[in-house]
């Protein structure tokens, strides 16, 4: 038995480290991460074939919109990965509990306040024990079960999904409450606050909440070659079928060329993403960018900055996704995008910035 934190360690690599001896995993969540993609590949590497995923689905919660989103991921990253899955529903579900099994047996377990959200893997300040108890994990499977409903067909989580779109599309000023109510004013001379971490890209100067995204532009059918160019000033990206929720105005999206796996250049989201009026095409989400990296664009194809290139003189052994993922494998099986850590896209800025100077 230990303890594990988001503080000297996180949870997100408590989980991947107990599935590498592991074929099954059981995820139980009432809040759950966007985007699957990125833990399924990696957990897909590590020789997981098989996920359970139990959370809640509660009528009239604004908690839908998020979980129609993450339902969608789940399963078909999954399918794209070639893992087994299950969803099922436990509306009372508060608990978070992450289990890794072998031949059907569990091996080791997390139990923990922490949801399967990026925050609550790595960030957010949580706590939790992990045992190997396997009489105690084998206890605590059945009472999942027993809780839990018997699992959902594939119609039926379509079925869930579509509502969930339908409903947003004729509500689309339907959201979450924001509330303006600053207290903390009171006590910040009380409040911890974090000492950021130096950045090894010091003339880069974004707000500390920027987010930042490797994204491809093109596709398998229609390679970027090395004939085309990005807009030197505004340019619309888009995106998959999926509203991409976590991309905001502010975040930057770092481009690559599908094909030469190029670096294009860096731009700067401007708007919230909107659909496009041709829902048939394959990417009818959008956003508006403006290329902080003009002159890098304009001739991008006379560098040879690949990916391969940027991720050897980074590392190859340093993490380089927001959840902590050492692979951009994610974009072989048709990811739109990638959020990356802080370092590595200062990393990626950098390389680009380097070429003009």
């Amino acid at each position: 038995m230990r303890i594990i934190d988001n503080i000297k360690n996180n949870h997100n690599q408590s989980i991947q480290s107990m599935l590498t001896t592991a074929d099954q995993m059981i995820l139980a969540s009432p809040f759950l991460t966007e985007d699957f993609d990125e833990f399924v590949h990696d957990a897909a590497k590590l020789g997981v074939k098989s996920i359970l995923l139990i959370t809640t689905i509660i009528d009239n919660s604004t908690d839908l919109f998020k979980k129609a989103n993450s339902l969608y991921s789940f399963c078909t990253s999954c399918v794209q990965n070639s893992i087994n899955f299950e969803v099922r529903v436990d509306n009372k579900l508060h608990g978070k509990i992450y289990i890794a099994l072998k031949d059907s047996s569990p091996i080791k377990g997390i139990i923990t306040s922490a949801n399967f959200t990026d925050n609550g893997l790595k960030y957010s300040h949580e706590w939790g024990i992990e045992i190997d108890e396997t009489d105690l994990l084998q206890n605590l499977i059945i009472d999942l079960m027993k809780v839990s409903t018997t699992p959902l067909t594939y119609m039926e989580v379509e079925a869930i999904v579509k509502a969930i779109d339908v409903y947003s599309k004729e509500n689309p000023t339907i959201q979450e409450p924001k509330l303006k109510l600053d207290v903390t004013r009171h006590i910040k001379d009380k409040l911890k606050v974090e000492i950021p971490k130096a950045s090894s890209t010091e003339q880069i100067d974004f707000p500390d909440d920027t987010r930042y995204f490797l994204k491809p532009v093109g596709s398998s059918d229609h390679p970027f070659d090395e004939s085309r160019k990005l807009s030197e000033t505004i340019q619309e990206m888009h995106f998959s079928k999926r509203k991409p929720n976590a991309v905001r105005p502010g975040d930057i999206l770092i481009c690559y060329g599908v094909g030469t796996t190029k670096l294009l250049g860096y731009f700067r989201v401007l708007n919230e993403p909107f659909l496009l009026p041709d829902e048939n095409t394959r990417w009818p989400w959008a956003v508006d960018s403006e290329n902080l990296s003009p002159k890098y664009s304009s001739s991008w194809s006379s560098f040879n900055n690949t990916l391969s290139s940027a991720q050897l003189s980074y590392g190859y052994d340093k993490e380089l996704t927001y959840v902590g993922g050492k692979s951009l494998g994610a974009l072989n099986f048709g990811a739109d995008k990638i959020r990356l850590n802080e370092s590595f896209a200062h990393h990626l800025i950098n390389i680009i910035e380097q070429e003009v100077k």
